[in-house]
């Protein structure tokens, strides 16, 4: 069971990473903004956070036990 929830955030770190630079950091658009933040600043902390969370998690989920040195 961890094996596979380990895949979907591996899985979903990378598709963020692709969708977000592909997709959201495109162009240095200024617009929509968010309490008078510009669109690349709230989107860029936006993400940053999703993948901060994903690694917790991911951290959590890790399949492999590590062993240690004796």
């Amino acid at each position: 069971m961890k094996s596979k929830i380990w895949n979907l955030i591996v899985l979903s770190v990378l598709l963020l990473a692709v969708i977000s630079f592909f997709f959201l950091f495109q162009e240095n658009k200024p617009d929509p903004t968010l309490w008078g933040i510009p669109f690349i600043f709230w989107t860029g902390f936006l993400v940053t956070v999703l993948v901060v969370v994903l690694t917790y998690l991911a951290s959590r989920f890790f399949p492999y036990e590590e062993k240690g040195i004796k």
